[in-house]
């Protein structure tokens, strides 16, 4: 009878520790989910954010609702139906783009392919002299009109990166999808005050000749295309430590994934571009970059690649252990990476993103 009890009790433990993945798996659904709908409801009261909170947020939308619907196949299949996807291409492209060179359908070269056609379309839809739109605040980028196309969430024909019509149906699609996917756990979105305040001055919104623009801007050996990567770069950056950070509230969580998911990208990327340049390597720029790259705490935010994917995903292996809710990212950090903590991370996360936004900011040709 012992024998019984104790292989029923095993199963009893094993049902349970399924039921608790099962509800981490969702509540870290809601909580992005929650954080995106107070995200774009706060940038509503701010007419001079509002248009750069909508393209820096996309990509991240976007995973959100890709992340999404596969959890929803997985937990509930029979609900799949419900969520219809208008812009299902171009969500599934934002969501790449998250990744920057780390895309294998795409790694390096293919990025730069996608900012070459960029250029071509910018350069024949856009007025001679003034084919690149920059969202800037104090010499940092937040965002361009070239990476608002490669993210999705702008279009040429709008010739700034105010979003007109396509981004305004595209962002409702996807804030729309997201509420839809999260109705079929039985929840809704909830919107929580955001201090708008901490956002400080907005971005300027200029527009310039690329060309002009890139003569001073990185190193003179990059091609153009490159620079636009680098832009895409410094503006996931600038977003993560101006826009989200400033305003997370209660969602300390959301925005410790959002930024561990993009300095670990911006990281592998940076070093991707320094490994294709060895014999720039001692150049100022260069030297600043890898200086940063090379730091104890870049190496270690790199080194932590299982963390990485549970930012990335919803899905929680059964193998993990020592989660619960009310943790500091649910436990996530202990669990994947032993010895290592939330707060230690969160603090090195922080110090690197300073780092490079730093670095990037005075990446001009001397």
């Amino acid at each position: 009878m012992s024998g019984k009890s104790s292989k029923l009790q095993r199963r009893q433990d094993k049902s349970a520790a399924k039921a608790d993945w099962a509800a981490l798996d969702l509540r870290m659904l809601q909580d992005d989910i929650n954080w995106i709908a107070s995200m774009g409801e706060a940038s509503q009261s701010n007419a001079q954010w509002k248009g750069i909170i909508g393209l820096v947020l996309t990509p991240h939308m976007a995973r959100i609702v890709h992340e999404g619907m596969d959890l929803l196949r997985r937990r509930r299949p029979t609900q799949v139906q419900a969520v219809t996807l208008k812009f299902a291409t171009q969500i599934e492209a934002a969501r790449h783009t998250v990744k920057l060179l780390d895309d294998t359908k795409k790694l390096y070269e293919g990025v730069i392919q996608d900012f070459e056609r960029i250029d071509g379309e910018h350069s024949n839809a856009w007025s001679p002299g003034r084919n690149l739109g920059l969202g800037i605040r104090d010499g940092r980028v937040f965002s361009t009109s070239r990476s608002s196309e490669f993210q999705q969430s702008g279009r040429l024909t709008e010739r700034t990166i105010v979003p007109h019509d396509y981004s305004k149906r595209f962002g409702y699609d996807i804030g729309h999808a997201a509420a839809l996917i999260l109705r079929q756990f039985g929840h809704a979105p909830q919107f929580t005050p955001l201090p708008v305040k901490q956002w400080g001055e907005a971005p300027s919104e200029i527009t310039l000749d690329r060309a002009v623009y890139y003569e001073t801007r990185f190193e003179p050996e990059f091609p153009a295309a490159l620079k636009d990567v680098l832009c895409v770069i410094e503006g996931s950056v600038n977003s993560c430590l101006h826009a989200f950070k400033p305003v997370e509230g209660p969602f300390t969580n959301p925005v410790f994934r959002v930024q561990f998911v993009t300095v670990s990208h911006a990281l592998n990327a940076l070093n991707e571009v320094r490994n294709r340049y060895p014999q720039l390597a001692e150049t100022p720029g260069m030297v600043r970059i890898s200086s940063v790259i090379d730091s104890p705490e870049a190496v270690n935010l790199r080194s932590l690649r299982k963390l990485r994917n549970r930012c990335m995903h919803y899905l929680i292996p059964p193998t993990l252990s020592g989660l619960g809710e009310h943790l500091p990212l649910y436990g996530l950090v202990e669990s994947t990476c032993p010895g290592q903590s939330f707060e230690i991370v969160d603090a090195e996360i922080q110090l690197v993103l300073a780092a490079l936004s730093d670095a990037l900011r005075s990446w001009k040709q001397e």
